[in-house]
């Protein structure tokens, strides 16, 4: 677990799970590769986690959701877009956007092909879902482009505010555009929503938060 300021980010290898602390309990935000499931299950223990949020489809992000579920009776929210993918990863074509993406090819593979186990989604999550009936002051923000039904999550924080933006940016080594997108136009154009979001700190899946003034926002700015 990393914590940075209220981030409270649990490090499940090359991905990222993140608790938001709330007023009526606690927010799961993706749930990690099975793998790390005692890893994870571990730092909740210091949380209520009463609402499990899914970025996007993908097994690294989804693999834990039915255990999560079952444990916390959690509900979980997940974009309708992306229902299909979270049963097959391998349901839709994929375009690779950059060098890293071409060395991790026999990775991204491996993931699209990982069991997952099934699991039952009680909220459909859709652009401008106001969060706080879940006791955050945050709404859901449509960031298609990595997947059809990618979202994130932009809530008020000590820092002013914060965007757990899954999969939509990167930060591995600098911050960037998807690996791999189903659509590389609609990544570059909520890359762009993004800037003009202004998020304070910007919580990636993959990589370290991006902190603005710091060196990884100028960068990130800067290429976009």
């Amino acid at each position: 677990m990393i914590m940075l300021e209220n981030i409270n980010l649990i490090d499940c290898g090359f991905t990222n799970c993140f608790v938001i602390r709330g007023e009526k309990g606690d927010i799961l935000v993706d749930t990690g590769r099975e793998e790390y499931r005692d890893h994870i299950e571990t730092w909740l223990l210091n949380y209520s986690i009463t609402l499990i949020i899914l970025t996007h489809g993908h097994a690294d992000h989804i693999a834990n959701a039915a255990y999560f579920s079952e444990l916390y009776n959690a509900p979980v929210m997940i974009s309708p877009y992306d229902m299909r993918l979270a049963r097959d990863n391998t349901c839709r074509p994929y375009y690779i956007t950059n060098p890293l993406g071409h060395i991790m090819k026999n990775r991204t593979e491996m993931t699209m092909h990982t069991h997952i186990t099934k699991f039952s989604p009680t909220i459909y999550a859709e652009e401008g879902m106001d969060l706080s009936p879940y006791g955050i002051d945050g709404v859901i923000v449509d960031l298609q482009g990595h997947t059809r039904g990618s979202i994130g999550i932009l809530c008020k924080s000590c820092a002013g505010y914060d965007l757990y933006a899954g999969d939509a940016v990167m930060n591995i080594p600098v911050p960037s555009m998807p690996m791999i997108c189903e659509s590389p136009k609609k990544a570059r154009e909520t890359m762009e929503r993004i800037i003009t979001l202004a998020p304070d700190r910007i919580l990636c899946g993959h990589g370290s938060p991006i902190i603005c003034g710091q060196k990884s926002h100028r960068l990130f700015i800067d290429r976009f």
